[in-house]
């Protein structure tokens, strides 16, 4: 290995084709990918999707893009290699995206939403009995 160069060696923790493996992600990207792709880079950059846009900028940029909307996040499917060290497959991120962007943005979502914590359905919150 050179000097200076990190070979990211992490596999994703899903398949590019496991869309069904979160449903939630799914549907989001299914019916809005300018949501889905907000609620990404909110997640990458907060760990925390935010709003029902996330980050209410890249979801507008990337509705403004309509499908050329994948320029914008194969860099975003970078990011999220480089911050968890992730393998660039099958090929490179902007192919992936441009080929298949509903199951890379499903497969992004999904590993942004792992990788927070954020996976899972969130518990129902205790009830307390109360006392007369």
């Amino acid at each position: 290995q050179a000097r200076g160069i990190f070979k990211m060696s992490n596999p994703w923790s899903t398949g590019l084709f496991d869309c069904f493996s979160d449903i939630g992600s799914c549907v989001c990207v299914y019916f809005c990918p300018s949501c889905s792709y907000g609620q990404i880079v909110s997640i990458l950059n907060t760990g925390q999707p935010g709003g029902a846009c996330g980050d209410c900028g890249s979801c507008c940029v990337f509705c403004l893009l309509g499908y050329f909307g994948f320029v914008v996040s194969c860099g975003t499917r970078t990011q999220i290699r480089n911050k968890y060290g992730l393998r660039e497959e099958p090929c490179s991120d902007c192919l992936v995206h441009f080929l298949c962007l509903a199951c890379a943005l499903c497969q992004d979502f999904r590993e942004v939403k792992k990788q927070n914590g954020l996976m899972g359905a969130a518990a129902a919150p205790e009830v307390e009995e109360m006392s007369r």
